[in-house]
């Protein structure tokens, strides 16, 4: 050990040295090129313009880079003149960076399949590692044939086993979801480990994530996760100290802190995060751990704005577009936002505008208007634009029905990672007027996405032969799809075989509660313990409403995390109302705010009760549309699932730390 340290300090001492002797020899002359940076900069530049006109690849490729850099459209453009200039000259980076570009669109470009692959080939053949993994996303993303999908895997594997950290994260993620390959948590734990090993946040980061949220085969970890934020926090990833705040404020692995979530989010936005900002603003903005309140909120996200987060102006658009708390609703202030956020660049504010000429939201209908903002959305590379342009097109509503143009937006959303898009462009096609023509074609996009793994695939599959949209052998050969695909750890194929059991199909198949508890049985491994606690209170719900049902149901309902409670929370306004009520008055009991009987029953008290703590949490026109509305379910949800003691003294503790906190 001692030898290996004197060695590395010897090799260092002779690095230091070569470099204080460059130094001493160079440092003279390179003063002659400027006495500031800016100036020595400037003269770099010229002298790489010189050297573009001569063909030079590697002063193309730094000025490409720095263009793209850039702003300005037009110089974005010079940026990929200079790219192609490069790669043309044979550098591998440019293929590469040309490759990414046309596969995801932006810099003025609309997204490429064929320029990004034949890029990415070329730079490949160049011995690129980068441009295997890119290439092989995008042939996973895109190809659902059986060639397609395995020339994908292959080089993406054969990146990492050159050691990519990057593909080897890729893998991981693929094996540990099941997605186009048979989930296994031992092989995605390989793949892990290559940038486990050598402490890198990346990877670290994506592990945490994937223990939080749990795989096909494996429920969430929250302390292990955890711990693994915590690594990556100590070394420096700032991101990962965002995911521990979040874990803090749901009181996962920690017991449940929002003041102290809400302390350590505000230290990093003091400290320049603007994320932290949008975390901070979203937290009062959403009430779902503290009351709303809008002053803050908007104090956040126009901190962000100002930090040039263009996801902060875009938040307070949506604030003025209709209103929030203290915070009146203001059309034109919300348009203006929206404009400016667009301006900037913005694929979600032209979507949100797109939407809005679409319905009139913002007084006019244009629909010729909202097509144009939606294409300069999808290229810049937002998938969602490309999805919901590829259902336009598939719908003949308010455009002629065009399966080219259905096709395109397609690839392109599902080249930038859209893969849920195979799954609604499908149904819109044998929805629509192209049922006569492509209906085919829906069904290979579907049988792609189903046999690249896409999640929810094998349901949409399902309920489209239910409707007869597609031929089936019956509802039993629905069913037994559907159990296949579950058993394989379709989370969504699961689901959907449990509520067709619960509620039936028409004539075709008679509710059978019975069938859907035992199949719940079978796959409760496989949907984790959470989601099958939410199934099981939904069977539950439906059998009766005797008082034992309902203690059953909210001792269940108690052990979900906050997102499902929520969920089954709305679910049970609708299925079962005095469940809803019997939940809500033995929260409200246990922090003093109801004191007559639990039993389920809407009686006046409990309604008083009800807006009383409405009115606590400043909540008053939420809840004012009635006791069984989505308002009311959103504020009393969330107030009784805070522990007893953070359900009154979080306010406070906030209110103390005062508006400093917020920057």
């Amino acid at each position: 050990m001692k030898i290996a340290r004197g060695f590395s300090g010897l090799f260092a001492i002779c690095v230091l040295g070569t470099m204080a002797v460059s130094a001493q020899e160079f440092g003279g002359s390179l003063s002659g090129f400027g006495d500031t940076f800016e100036a020595v900069q400037h003269e770099a530049i010229e002298r790489f313009q010189e050297r573009v006109e001569t063909g030079d690849a590697m002063a193309s490729l730094a000025l490409a880079r720095r263009y793209l850099a850039s702003s300005s459209t037009e110089e974005q453009r010079q940026g990929i003149e200079l790219a192609e200039q490069a790669a043309k000259s044979g550098a591998a980076e440019a293929n590469l960076l040309l490759g990414n570009v046309y596969g995801r669109g932006g810099f003025g470009l609309a997204p490429d399949l064929v320029k990004a692959k034949t890029f990415l080939e070329a730079a490949l053949e160049q011995g690129s590692t980068s441009a295997a993994v890119s290439l092989g996303q995008l042939y996973l993303a895109t190809d659902f044939s059986a060639e397609g999908q395995a020339r994908g895997f292959d080089l993406i594997e054969g990146a990492a086993l050159d050691g990519s950290i990057e593909a080897a994260n890729v893998l991981a993620g693929l094996y540990a979801s099941g997605r186009g390959v048979a989930a296994d948590l031992d092989k995605a734990f390989d793949y892990f480990s290559v940038g486990l090993v050598s402490d890198q946040n990346a990877t670290i980061v994506a592990l945490g994530d994937v223990l939080r949220s749990g795989s096909r085969r494996s429920p969430p970890d929250f302390d292990l996760a955890m711990d693994f934020f915590e690594q990556a926090s100590e070394n420096g990833d700032v991101s990962a100290e965002r995911r521990i705040a979040d874990m803090q404020l749901r009181g996962e692995s920690v017991p449940q802190d929002i003041a102290g979530a809400i302390d350590m989010l505000a230290a990093l936005a003091s400290a320049g995060d603007a994320a932290s900002e949008i975390a901070l603003g979203d937290i009062f903005a959403r009430g779902e751990f503290v009351p709303v309140d809008s002053t803050r909120a908007v104090q956040h996200y126009e901190t962000a704005a100002d930090r040039g987060n263009v996801t902060g102006t875009i938040r307070l658009a949506e604030i003025y577009a209709t209103g929030l708390g203290g915070v009146p609703a203001n059309v034109g202030e919300a348009l203006a936002l929206y404009n400016q956020a667009s301006s900037l660049g913005s694929s979600s504010a032209k979507r949100a505008l797109a939407q809005a000429y679409f319905t009139g939201r913002f007084g006019s209908v244009d629909p010729a208007r909202a097509l144009e903002l939606l294409e300069e959305a999808a290229n810049l590379g937002d998938g969602e634009a490309a999805e919901d342009l590829a259902v336009l097109y598939a719908s003949n509503e308010p455009f002629p029905a065009n399966y080219e143009n259905v096709r395109r937006y397609l690839d392109l959303a599902l080249a930038v990672g859209n893969t849920d898009a195979a799954l609604s462009v499908s149904s819109a096609i044998v929805s629509g007027p192209l049922a006569r023509t492509h209906r085919e074609d829906a069904r290979a996009i579907l049988d792609g996405a189903i046999n690249g793994g896409i999640p929810g695939a094998p349901a949409t599959l399902a309920r489209l032969q239910l409707d007869g949209a597609f031929p089936a052998e019956g509802v039993s050969g629905v069913i037994s799809m559907l159990n296949q695909a579950a058993l394989d750890g379709d989370v969504e194929a699961a689901r959907f075989l449990i509520g067709l059991y619960r509620d039936g199909n028409g004539l075709l198949l008679r509710p059978d509660l019975d069938a859907a508890n035992d199949f719940l049985a079978a796959v409760e491994d496989k949907i984790g313990p959470d989601l099958a606690t939410v199934e099981r209170i939904h069977i539950t719900a439906l059998q009766s409403e005797r008082p034992e049902t309902l203690e059953k149901i909210s001792e269940q309902f108690m052990t979900l995390s906050q997102r499902s409670a929520m969920g089954v929370l709305d679910m049970l306004r609708r299925e079962n109302a005095r469940a809803y009520v019997y939940i809500l008055q033995k929260g409200l009991t246990e922090r003093g705010n109801y004191t007559g009987p639990v039993s389920g029953s809407l009686d006046r008290q409990t309604i008083r009760a009800f807006n009383a703590t409405c009115a606590e949490l400043g909540a008053q026109a939420t809840c004012a549309p009635g006791p069984l509305t989505r308002g009311t379910v959103v504020t009393l949800g969330n107030y009784i699932l805070q522990p007893p003691p953070l359900a009154r003294a979080a306010q406070s503790e906030l209110e103390a730390s005062g508006p400093a906190s917020a920057n």
